[in-house]
């Protein structure tokens, strides 16, 4: 037997940055950064809430803050490029068929977010 070691390929740290497809990957990977720092921001404002007034106008002052407001546009920013990416991959994944067409790539999309639009509309008048 051999003593060899296995050829190991070699990968550098900016691997994905050579194909444009897995840029956008780790694009859409790093968006949920600000997605979580959101949601701890959100699920701490909550427990400020239940906690009394006096907490809850703090987190209320920690949320007026610059910088948070930036992570806010940044979550949202992310939270639209998901749901961009997932929306257009549903239709390659689950196509839908009315009789025996497919309905086009582009329909179920804009369906897609027609619904969005819709239930969000339907928030905010409820709201």
């Amino acid at each position: 037997m051999q003593n060899r070691k296995p050829y190991v390929r070699p990968i550098h740290r900016t691997w994905f940055a050579e194909n444009n497809f897995f840029s956008w990957y780790m694009v859409r990977e790093l968006t949920i950064v600000p997605l979580i720092i959101f949601t701890l921001s959100l699920t701490y404002g909550l427990y400020a809430l239940v906690s009394g007034r006096e907490a809850f106008d703090a987190w209320l002052a920690f949320c007026a803050n610059p910088v948070m407001l930036v992570i806010n546009v940044l979550a949202m920013l992310g939270a639209l490029y998901h749901a961009k990416t997932f929306f257009s991959m549903m239709p390659k994944v689950m196509p839908i068929k009315v009789g025996d067409k497919k309905v086009s790539d582009g329909t179920v999309v804009a369906v897609q977010w027609v619904l969005v639009l819709v239930v969000s509309a339907a928030i905010l008048a409820l709201v």
